[in-house]
């Protein structure tokens, strides 16, 4: 689920904390699931974009030279069913084998944020050498033209690890993670103003309620405002297991809440996303009976 590999609870009343699960949630794997990997679904607008590895001719997925796997960006017309049907690569200006994964989009659709690596190597904190770190770039679609205009975010440092933007409902905060200097685990949840998607405000940890001393990974703010991402913190229910925060709370003790089964499984669970119908939406996983890469869920009755 990345190229430059993080390796990768508390159950709170509902009622205590304002977050509800409806116990009816159906969730069907998608068709579009192979070997390969399908993970981090966004729906923007009449589209559905998602992460793909990149292949040969031959369909094999492509590797780096550290072994690890090349991922692009992939995009579909939006279904009923939820199910992905007649994807394609997504059109850009800079052409090339690079990393393309996780993205978030503006509102209106003009601009994506995604993950991908430094063009210069930096410190790899975690393995002890020169590696081309994951850093966030911001994308500007052009009609006639596709995905122009790559800029790396200001903020990136190439020493460090950023990665998994994610927008807020309003546009004027992008949440991500990070391995910087701070960090209490092996990646923490950070955010920074965004302003006309060209300037960014200082980069801000979102503290120890939310941040294990584990791994936190793929944020995603829902249309009412709650935070939900991906932990492999003490008490899960299986791996890696998507959690719950209100940003809205004024509630002092408020902790991360474990979503329920069949969201969270025995296995993997990760890169959650919530339509703004806030009932259904998708999940990204490796449980039982899965396809063997990163597969892709649809569920409703959320």
């Amino acid at each position: 689920m990345l190229k430059t590999k993080f390796t990768f609870v508390i159950i709170m009343l509902s009622l205590t904390y304002g977050f509800t699960q409806n116990e009816a949630v159906e969730i069907n794997k998608l068709k579009i699931n192979t070997k390969l990997d399908h993970f981090a679904a966004r729906v923007v607008g009449d589209k559905i974009y998602f992460s793909h590895n990149l292949t040969s001719k031959r369909g094999r997925a492509l590797r780096d030279k550290y072994d690890g796997f090349v991922y692009t960006m992939y995009e579909a017309p939006l279904s009923n069913s939820g199910e992905i049907i007649n994807p394609k690569p997504v059109e850009k200006t800079e052409l090339g084998r690079f990393n393309m994964s996780a993205a978030t989009f503006s509102k209106d659709g003009r601009y994506m944020y995604f993950t991908t690596n430094h063009e210069a190597k930096g410190t790899n904190k975690l393995k002890g050498m020169q590696t081309y770190n994951l850093q966030i770039k911001r994308a500007e679609f052009v009609e006639g033209k596709g995905w122009t205009n790559f800029e790396t975010l200001s903020f990136c440092d190439p020493d460090y690890n950023y990665a998994h933007p994610a927008l807020s409902p309003d546009d004027n905060t992008l949440y991500f993670i990070a391995d910087i200097k701070g960090t209490k685990g092996k990646s923490d949840l950070y955010k920074v103003a965004v302003s006309g998607h060209n300037s960014y405000g200082d980069v801000m940890s979102l503290g120890e309620k939310i941040n294990s001393s584990r791994t936190e990974i793929f944020p995603f703010v829902s249309a009412d405002n709650k935070l939900y991402f991906t932990s492999d913190r003490r008490g899960g229910k299986g791996g890696l297991d998507i959690y719950s925060y209100d940003l809205n709370s004024t509630n002092s003790n408020q902790e991360p809440v474990s979503l329920n089964e069949p969201i969270n499984s025995r296995g993997d669970d990760f890169s959650f996303f919530l339509n703004k119908d806030l009932t259904s939406g998708y999940i990204s996983s490796r449980r039982f009976k899965g396809e063997g890469g990163d597969d892709l869920y649809y569920f409703t009755k959320f």
